[in-house]
């Protein structure tokens, strides 16, 4: 990797991009500021191709990125990890979810598959919902990464505690208040900053705000919450920041 000894991590959806759509021009700076002394990378639910798109809105590159909570892990645009859900598993998945008649959408790095509809483009960075004939069918022939499950507020809760009951080789998380996000067994954030630490002695700093989150904090050195994180997340950061630019001032840059 590069001469620099420290790894700057930051999760996208609510923090380095706040609103889901756009990085304000304070956090652009910002960002362009600690890459003077960090390694950048990125660690998000969401794929390749829409990290490639927040990549395209900074106007620089950003060498590490984890993508899918960690199912696809690159540096300097070489695979350096990789586990998908497996083609039994997805069957099963998707068995599950259509019986339960659950909206989802399912990740294949090119589109989100599924019944999930997203009012507002401005958050789809990139990718296409798409619904073919003969849905399930469809997903069951593609590599899946990652399957989003979308309850409303009240099932949240419950439908996680019967996914990871169903599923205990999985690994299930909620990210936000209607979102749950199943991956391949040890998938998480954590894990691929783990790996990387293995093949090297980084300084890792994280930055996030979901329970998706939390296992970054736990192998990071110091662990930055934004403050509209859940109280679950701000327990397990050293720092907390209202806006993704404070966290420069805050590390001494």
């Amino acid at each position: 990797m590069s001469k620099k000894n420290k790894v700057l991590v930051t999760d996208l959806d609510g923090t380095l991009v706040k609103d889901s759509k756009v990085v304000t021009q304070k956090d652009k700076e910002a960002l362009k500021q600690l890459n003077e002394t960090y390694i950048l990378g990125i660690a998000t639910g969401r794929s390749l191709k829409e990290i490639l798109y927040i990549e395209e809105m900074l106007g620089f590159h950003v060498p590490l990125k984890i993508a899918f909570n960690g199912a696809c892990v690159t540096y300097k645009d070489n695979i350096i990890y990789e586990s998908p859900i497996d083609p039994k598993t997805l069957k099963e998945v998707l068995a599950f979810i259509e019986k339960q008649k659950i909206v989802f959408d399912a990740l294949d790095g090119e589109d989100r598959i599924g019944t999930h509809k997203e009012a507002n483009s401005s958050k789809l960075w990139n990718m296409k919902l798409i619904e073919p004939n003969h849905l399930f069918d469809y997903i069951n022939g593609r590599t899946i990464y990652k399957i989003n499950i979308r309850p409303e507020d009240h099932r949240a809760d419950e439908l996680l505690e019967d996914l990871r009951a169903t599923f205990p080789d999985l690994s299930i998380c909620k990210s936000g208040p209607r979102r749950i996000e199943v991956t391949a067994q040890n998938v998480s954030k954590g894990f691929a900053i783990a790996m990387i630490r293995d093949k090297l002695p980084l300084e890792v700093i994280a930055v996030g705000d979901s329970e998706n989150d939390i296992s970054m904090f736990e192998e990071a050195d110091v662990a930055i919450s934004m403050s509209e994180a859940d109280d679950s997340v701000k327990e397990e950061a050293d720092v907390i920041i209202n806006d993704f630019y404070e966290a420069s001032r805050r590390l001494g840059d």
